[in-house]
């Protein structure tokens, strides 16, 4: 076994590659995401969990941990996860072993159905109303667990939804959703699921045009917002999506101060690195949270040391 595998090569390796190799294909497609029933865990294999995103790396089991604790990341993560068993290094030459297979050894399946021409002209969702927020008990809550309620007023919006590829189900989603500069829509529901009705894009705060700041999600923008409360506030960017870097890198080659708060992760890292290649004056500023693995997970964490200091004080008399 080699004693050596270059990560960084393990990365440029589609997940979905990796996963068709060990015989696990996504049961279904939406946009760039790919699902699939978790191999990491046991299910009752009803519901797809765990979602692929080729272009960006990434992969999450959003039904929770196995035994390993490991719930999303890189191929890496997902190496690991999958063979717990194995160690660190055992691991790299498993994968690397896995992706050098021969063709004629990848295990064969019925590829996913191909869109039909209805699904080719539009998008799945589409929006039925919008209302601020504060007004959907469930909503509210997620906001308040995030610790961005207070300042989500003017960003976000509740917004109702439905599947319009579904004639046979007609219920109503709702979800926390913002605009994009596509005019389209982002949102997250309070379990976690994240999409888009209509085309994927950044999403552009206005601000002082000469000082930029940019975020991979909108709740990491939110929690930097609440914790700084710049005045004059700079021009904020959020990716949405990874793959999405290449049209921020455009709207900041410009702009004379570049702050970059993406995720302590193997993504992140790579984002940002990218980013400072292609403009020089951006800086990285994940440091503020080095111990977490974005501003929201800091946020959070802050808060819920705050509460527990609170009960151990407890009431004054």
């Amino acid at each position: 076994m080699s004693k050596y595998v270059n990560v960084d090569d393990l990365r440029e390796i589609p997940i979905s590659d990796f996963l068709a190799r060990l015989g696990h294909h996504p049961v279904r497609k939406s946009g760039k995401e790919l699902f699939y029933h978790s191999m990491l865990r046991e299910t009752k294999q009803d519901t797809p969990s765990l979602t692929v995103w080729d272009e960006g790396g990434k992969w999450v089991d959003r039904g929770g941990p196995n035994s390993t604790g490991i719930q999303g990341g890189s191929i890496v993560q997902l190496g690991l996860a999958y063979w717990p068993q194995l160690s660190f290094v055992e691991v790299l030459n498993k994968i690397k072993e896995t992706c050098d297979m021969q063709v004629s050894m990848i295990p064969a399946y019925k590829p996913v159905k191909p869109p039909t021409e209805q699904e080719q002209k539009g998008y799945t969702f589409e929006l039925v109303r919008t209302q601020p927020v504060g007004r959907n008990f469930v909503l509210t809550k997620y906001l308040e667990e995030r610790g961005v309620l207070d300042v989500a007023h003017g960003h976000l919006q509740e917004i109702y939804y439905r599947n319009r590829l579904d004639n046979e189900n007609k219920n109503i989603f709702y979800a926390i959703g913002w605009q994009n500069d596509q005019g389209n829509w982002e949102f997250t529901n309070a379990k976690g699921f994240k999409s888009s009705i209509g085309k994927k894009g950044i999403s552009v705060i206005p601000g002082n045009l000469s000082h930029a700041v940019l975020f991979e999600g909108y709740m990491d923008y939110l929690s930097w917002l609440k914790v700084n409360r710049p005045d004059p506030a700079p021009t904020a960017i959020v990716l949405n999506s990874i793959v999405q870097l290449k049209n921020a890198i455009e709207r900041v080659k410009g702009i004379p101060t570049v702050d970059v708060y993406f995720d302590n992760d193997d993504p992140g890292r790579n984002c940002t690195q990218r980013l400072i290649e292609a403009v020089p004056q951006a800086k990285d500023r994940s440091g503020v949270y080095g111990a977490y693995k974005d501003y929201n997970d800091m946020l959070r964490a802050t808060m819920n040391e705050g509460e527990i200091q609170h009960q151990r004080a407890g009431p004054r008399r």
